[in-house]
């Protein structure tokens, strides 16, 4: 049997000592698969440097100076990966637990087809506490076109395939994600594994808090790509309620498996996610 791959996770930071140490530790933990951790911090001036000495001697390469922003710093780091697998943990979120790349691991040497890997998330609140499921049954390329079925966090893709498609697109401060995703997906074949893999931290001081319009500007880009008029806005809104539907599906395929999910509101499912916007001010 072919041996496991080596996965590199890049972690972009800026000012997030509070929660740096626990997607530190996230990473370190994990078992039975190589991985290489590289972390570019923005210059932070709060505990962040305090943090990486505790908690950052399993990091593969470190720095912290003034950048330009997430997406460069994104940039470098996969410049720097020596993995076959390659996936991004941003320093607010976290891997599930010790097993999370182990399952993405064998997940890419038993489907040599797949391009990319994708499980189940967890949206939790600033302690931790686990809001909403993000989970899609079967996304696909097609869907990918229109809007973003898989979570970042829980996403992870070959390095080849990266470099393929020119890697990140500077000019996305944002959807970087969106945008990635959807070229690498195209003509290839995206595989959930419905494990969760990594936590999505809820907070207001977020990304998802504070560039609402960026937000909205680069979603925009993604999803008219490949199409513009009525038509296609109707093709965005149908494929959108395909993902939300199949996000049903998901959760209740899991539950009739037994599967012990640590909540039960749908983050793809529009009265969760509005709840979830009031509660800690996001845009999303």
């Amino acid at each position: 049997m072919a041996s496991l791959p080596k996965i590199t996770i890049v972690t972009p930071s800026f000012n997030q000592g509070r929660y740096l140490g626990r997607c530190l530790t996230s990473v370190a933990g994990q078992k039975s698969v190589d991985v290489e951790h590289i972390l570019l911090d923005g210059g932070s001036t709060d505990s962040t440097l305090d943090v990486i000495r505790a908690h950052g001697s399993h990091l593969a390469f470190w720095r912290s100076e003034k950048d330009q922003g997430q997406t460069m710093a994104l940039i470098e780091g996969f410049e720097r990966a020596t993995g076959q697998v390659w996936g991004w943990l941003n320093s607010d979120d976290y891997l599930w637990d010790e097993q999370a790349l182990f399952q993405v691991a064998q997940a890419f040497r038993d489907n040599p087809q797949a391009a990319m890997v994708s499980g189940d998330a967890v949206l939790v609140g600033e302690d931790e506490t686990p809001v909403m499921m993000d989970m899609v049954w079967r996304p696909s390329s097609r869907q990918m076109r229109y809007n973003m079925p898989v979570p970042q966090q829980s996403t992870f893709w070959r390095a080849d395939v990266y470099r393929a498609v020119g890697g990140i697109d500077p000019d996305f401060k944002y959807c970087m994600d969106f945008d990635l995703f959807q070229r690498m997906s195209q003509g290839r074949k995206i595989l959930r594994i419905p494990h969760i893999l990594a936590a999505f931290r809820l907070h207001d001081a977020g990304k998802t808090a504070t560039l609402g319009e960026v937000f909205r500007r680069e979603v925009a880009l993604c999803q008219n790509r490949y199409g513009q008029g009525l038509s296609h806005a109707f093709l965005v809104k149908a494929v959108t309620m395909e993902i939300r539907l199949r996000a049903v599906i998901a959760e209740m395929a899991a539950l009739i498996k037994g599967r012990d999910l640590p909540c039960l509101a749908n983050a793809r499912l529009e009265p969760c996610r509005a709840w979830a916007r009031k509660r800690y001010r996001l845009n999303f």
